[in-house]
């Protein structure tokens, strides 16, 4: 009888319970109205309220997770009510629960999370935290919208540093840079795009391959630049400075010997691009001569009123089409003109007064180039009639003598001339540059070059004139003859006794037996080559400046072998091994620097105009060489 009915409650137990975890399903209504006791049904009770299932499984809805049994005793087993099918089309109500539980609690403002103690400590203005966030944190757009000007002058300026070397230009790379800069925001975009405006780097007129399903053919990037002034005049007033590169100047070359030019062609387009910038102020990188192709190009320039500028290229080879009388009203519009630049051959008759006409024209010159002209040309009595300049070269100039180099001592260029270039003159008188040097109380720069050397003969009078070199102001020196002379001595020794106090650079490529060396600072040691040595014995006597070179370090090693200081290596009062500390060559208190490097732009000691007139690549593939005309100077 126990056994019976404690197998009746375990079997009641098990029944109150639904396990979801076995793949079983609760029994039916059957089994549960087997072994539930009978209870009287109350009047008015439908007993339809569980639906009978004749399947095998039973299909449970649960519609919240609120599942409890309704209070009563442990024996008692209720029966579960499976809810009604419906669907969210039927269902009329929210299914959120209305009522609420124990426990719980209502708020009609929503809960706000309470920060932390560390998020605290963080937001603390002098917390250490603190600092680290600021430093990281960025700053707002409105402060470089207050940035004045010129410090967005100054980051562009060196950007264009960082694309520059001493040989070249990277113009690719600076290019991209700038465009980059030009799409950051707006005030950086103008800033950027007059920059790369006003330093304009013409590109080539080569035209893009032609596509093959296409039957139009791209212009090239020149001819898109002529449509952009066209379009846009107010970058083409930004214009300042157009620099020819290497690939566009050989092109303007073939289109210059072209009989029958294009319309299309390099000289076109780039004449109607001189005409589209009125601001323009230097064309660089390729001095085209006076050709009958090159005339339209001239006239163009001859119109600009801004430019600063310019180098003429006459030729008796070329038949040139401008006549005296136009090649000095080309200057009449050149108000602003401040360098000026004429190369010549003797071939080439400009006229008596053509050179006097041109410079009353140009009342702004400061630079002035003259070389090759005719002795009719110019003379000493033309030379009288140059006004005040700050930079002079004069180069074979067939007419010009002793006594009128002499006088630009005491005429006006005395109080303003800061850089003066005598080469080729074929002067032989050293009392003529001992004039100059002496009342030219402004000078700077002073370079030297001829065949000869001048001797010590006066020009003009045994008694006229200083008996010595020596100047108050001058700063650099370059003296090459290629016979040195006694000239060089007596450079030399007026150097050792003061006469030169501000001197700073010394450039003697003829100082044959290091006299000038030893009074300047010692040069540093190169290593040299078989290579080398075999250079010098080919090369002895030519104006080389890599000559020079090689024989200034020979002078260094000859020194090192005389010593200095005696050296003794004693042990015990014996001396073991005696040695010497060889010397060298020049003044350590000295201030002047001896220099044998090339000139800018130029691969000998002094720049030539050729080096000026074509365009050249750097040693990199990328970069342009870029040359003003104040290298010549």
């Amino acid at each position: 009888m126990e056994a019976t009915q404690i197998t009746t409650t375990s079997r009641k137990r098990e029944s109150m319970f639904v396990n979801f975890s076995t793949p079983q399903r609760t029994k039916s209504k059957k089994s549960i109205q087997r072994l539930a006791p009978k209870r009287k049904q109350e009047d008015g009770e439908d007993d339809g309220q569980v639906r009978v299932v004749k399947a095998k499984f039973v299909q449970l809805h649960v519609t919240s997770d609120d599942f409890h049994l309704p209070p009563g005793t442990s024996n008692e087993l209720q029966t579960p009510v499976i809810p009604p099918r419906t669907t969210s089309l039927h269902r009329k109500t929210s299914t959120w629960p209305t009522d609420r539980r124990a426990g719980t609690f209502q708020s009609e403002a929503p809960p706000l999370p309470a920060w932390t103690p560390w998020e605290l400590e963080r937001e603390r203005p002098g917390s250490r935290w603190a600092r680290i966030a600021d430093r990281t944190r960025n700053s707002p757009p409105r402060a470089f919208v207050q940035l004045p000007r010129e410090i967005y002058q100054c980051i562009v300026e060196h950007v264009q540093d960082v694309h520059t070397a001493s040989d070249g230009v990277d113009v690719k790379g600076l290019q991209d840079d700038l465009r980059s800069l030009c799409l950051v925001d707006k005030k950086w975009h103008r800033i950027a795009r007059d920059y790369l405006y006003q330093e304009l780097w013409l590109p080539s007129n080569k035209a893009p391959k032609k596509r093959f399903f296409s039957r139009k053919r791209k212009p090239s990037r020149l001819r898109l630049l002529l449509d952009v002034f066209s379009k846009t005049p107010d970058l083409a007033s930004a214009v300042r400075r157009m620099h020819i590169g290497t690939e566009l100047a050989s092109q303007l070359r073939r289109d210059m010997l072209s009989k029958t030019p294009r319309k299309g062609s390099a000289l076109a387009i780039l004449k109607e691009l001189v005409l589209q910038s009125p601001s323009l102020e230097h064309l660089t990188g390729c001095a085209l001569p006076a050709v009958p192709s090159t005339i339209p190009l001239l006239d163009a320039l001859a119109s600009r009123t801004q430019l600063r500028s310019h180098a003429w290229n006459l030729s008796s080879r070329d038949s040139i089409l401008l006549s005296v009388g136009d090649f000095v009203y080309c200057h009449d519009a050149w108000t602003n003109l401040d360098t000026l630049v004429v190369a010549t051959d003797p071939g080439v008759d400009l006229g008596q007064v053509s050179i006097s006409a041109v410079l009353s024209r140009l009342p702004s010159l400061k630079h002035l180039m003259l070389s090759g002209l005719h002795s009719s040309d110019f003379n000493d009595r033309a030379l009288m009639s140059l006004p005040a300049l700050r930079s002079l070269r004069l180069e074979d100039m067939g007419g010009l003598t002793d006594q009128g180099i002499e006088q630009l001592a005491f005429s006006r260029l005395a109080i303003s001339l800061r850089r003066l270039t005598l080469a080729g003159l074929g002067l032989v008188s050293l009392q003529t540059l001992q004039t100059l040097l002496a009342h030219l109380t402004r000078l700077k720069r002073f370079r030297f070059i001829q065949e000869t050397s001048p001797g010590s003969q006066s020009s003009v009078g045994p008694t006229t004139g200083p008996q010595t070199l020596h100047s108050q102001s001058l700063e650099y020196l370059h003296w090459d003859c290629l016979v040195p002379g006694a000239a060089v001595s007596q450079l030399a020794d007026a150097i050792e006794n003061g006469r030169f106090p501000h001197l700073k650079k010394a450039k003697v490529p003829c100082d044959h037996e290091g006299a000038i060396q030893g009074l300047c600072r010692p040069i540093p040691r190169v290593r040299m080559t078989e290579q080398d040595l075999q250079y010098l014995k080919q090369h002895q006597g030519e104006r080389d400046l890599r000559v020079a070179q090689i024989q200034a370090q020979l002078r260094v090693r000859e020194s090192r072998q005389r010593p200095s200081v005696q050296v003794l290596i004693q042990d015990e009062m014996e001396v073991r091994k005696t040695g010497f500390i060889g010397s060298y060559l020049g003044r350590m208190e000295s201030k002047i620097e001896y220099c044998l490097e090339p000139d800018v732009g130029s691969e000998h000691a002094l720049c030539r105009f050729e080096d000026f007139a074509v365009a050249r690549r750097g040693d990199g593939s990328r970069l342009e060489q870029c040359m003003d005309a104040a290298a010549l100077f």
